[in-house]
């Protein structure tokens, strides 16, 4: 069952890859790359210059997660470990060294946009332990939204950015879906990047090309575009919940162990 949510504000214009590719990929022979291990089925597609101008998307590479109620509500680890093998493919290229920042955008005081701020601040950080020179330096940062703060998200991110110059950046937002059956059933991962706040049009795309930094994002879809109205499900609160500790327990896994 959905719920009307009336009071969105900034929240994302920024859509499911999966969306995108069970409307479009049948009529143009585009295929996903599948596979199907522990009842998690998880999707790959690589958009390359030829594809972005057909797909509107970036050059990158898009893993999708997907995963049932039992899942989600038995078998949480199972989900961990294919975040974990997803996280490991993409920082096969980056560097070991220097600090990773870790962003979670959204509005921490809206349930359907909260998965950013909530699952950041699950995190364990470690930048500031310089004496500790053979642990993964971590920040963390929620820059929360410009209605709260009064100053857009990309610009707090950049100025961060500029001052702790990070070896690498993995941003947390909420995403949107079209498909009621992938609604806080999908976990997507991609190297492609994210516009916070994608609403207001001042802010700008966080990716490798705005900071020349290797960049991760990762995204749930907890909102479902119906006709122009986001809806989002009665328990979301549970959901957000139960999704944020199991990002944030691969991230402090990835990093930590």
């Amino acid at each position: 069952m959905l719920s009307g949510q009336n009071n969105i504000g900034e929240i994302m214009k920024n859509k499911l890859f999966l969306d995108l590719a069970e409307s479009t990929f049948k009529n143009n022979g585009y295929k996903l790359e599948e596979s199907i291990k522990n009842d998690i089925k998880t999707s790959f597609f690589a958009v390359d210059e030829e594809k972005k101008k057909y797909l509107k998307r970036d050059v990158g590479q898009y893993f999708t997660i997907c995963f049932k109620d039992n899942v989600l509500n038995n078998y949480p680890k199972t989900i961990k470990k294919e975040i974990i093998k997803v996280l490991r493919h993409f920082k096969k290229a980056i560097p070991n060294y220097g600090t990773t920042l870790i962003i979670g955008l959204g509005n921490s005081s809206i349930l359907c946009d909260s998965l950013g701020p909530k699952t950041t601040n699950k995190v364990i950080a470690t930048n500031q332990y310089v004496d500790f020179l053979t642990i993964p330096k971590v920040a963390l940062f929620v820059p929360e939204v410009i209605g709260k703060t009064g100053i857009s998200s990309f610009a707090l991110i950049k100025m961060l950015v500029n001052s702790l110059k990070p070896s690498s950046i993995i941003v947390i937002d909420s995403l949107a879906t079209n498909n009621p059956k992938n609604l806080n059933r999908c976990i997507e991962i991609s190297d492609t990047g994210i516009i916070p706040g994608s609403a207001i049009k001042t802010n700008r795309k966080i990716s490798f090309k705005t900071f020349n930094i290797p960049l991760i994002s990762i995204g749930v879809p907890v909102v479902i575009d119906i006709n122009k109205r986001m809806y989002s499900s009665l328990n979301i609160e549970e959901e957000i919940n139960k999704l944020s500790d199991i990002i944030a327990s691969s991230l402090n896994e990835l990093f930590l162990k």
